[in-house]
């Protein structure tokens, strides 16, 4: 089955650094919102966070995760949806092992997800792949002619080809931040300001020798708000088609058409 839209090449919005994990035993975490106006103007296509993770319930698989839409108020997760112009892209490289550790990583495997238009309160979302990229780098395009491997909607999980278990939709922002003493730390983050940080000296005024502060008296700033998560589980052995070596590399991408 193919998807009734008509896509084009799509040139990345948003992207989260690639991380790269010995999957099996250390996750890979990672944070950034609103790096551009961009991404600002389409909270959709602003990455947060991207995590990869051995499986809680099964030592054969991996969970991967990619959260867009930062700072979604307490109550209204389940009343925000995916941008239909979107397109979403996991991306593996599962050759990194023996790769330079001084390039950049090449997609060798990528799970892509678009979205339907908001029906009667819920959402279709649309799965392709793994498969091949047919593009590396910027620019992306539908892998396998834009035929769908899965298909489900926003907030139920739904299965998928090769094993996979999705789920597209509302969730507590995991990650832990505490932002106020950020900006004490660095200042210049809140608005340019010109205060100085709190850090020792010679960089600042002493008040926070520590830095962060610990557990327990740390602030979350993220405590309250939710994100938009694209989650799957998938056996480890998707991930070790063609590869070398037990390392992969896992990023993400948002595109859109014109990249704005």
């Amino acid at each position: 089955m193919k998807i009734a839209r008509s896509f084009g090449g799509f040139v990345a919005l948003g992207a989260l650094a690639a991380v790269v994990v010995l999957y099996g035993r250390t996750p890979a975490r990672s944070f950034d919102i609103q790096n551009s106006p961009a991404v600002i103007k389409n909270p959709s296509a602003d990455i947060t966070d991207i995590y990869m993770f051995p499986s809680p319930t099964n030592s054969n698989n991996v969970v991967v995760a990619m959260d867009v839409y930062p700072l979604i108020a307490a109550g209204q997760g389940l009343k925000t949806f995916f941008n239909q112009s979107v397109l979403y892209t996991m991306k593996f490289d599962n050759k990194y092992a023996n790769e330079s550790t001084t390039s950049r990583p090449v997609e060798d495997l990528v799970i892509q997800f678009s979205v339907g238009a908001v029906t009667s309160g819920t959402q279709q979302i649309y799965v392709y792949g793994p498969g091949a990229a047919n593009r590396t780098g910027a620019t992306t395009t539908l892998i396998q002619g834009g035929t769908i491997s899965g298909t489900g909607y926003i907030n139920r999980p739904f299965a998928s080809l090769q094993g996979l278990s999705v789920f597209a939709g509302a969730r507590e922002d995991p990650f832990f931040f505490d932002l106020q003493q950020f900006y004490n730390i660095f200042p210049n983050r809140n608005q340019g300001s010109t205060a100085a940080s709190c850090l020792p000296a010679p960089v600042g005024t002493g008040a926070c020798p520590q830095g962060f502060n610990p557990p327990g008296t740390a602030v979350d700033y993220f405590a309250d708000d939710n994100v938009l998560s694209i989650v799957v589980e998938m056996p480890k052995s998707v991930l070790q088609q063609n590869a070398s070596g037990n390392i992969v590399a896992y990023w993400a991408t948002t595109s859109t058409e014109s990249g704005n």
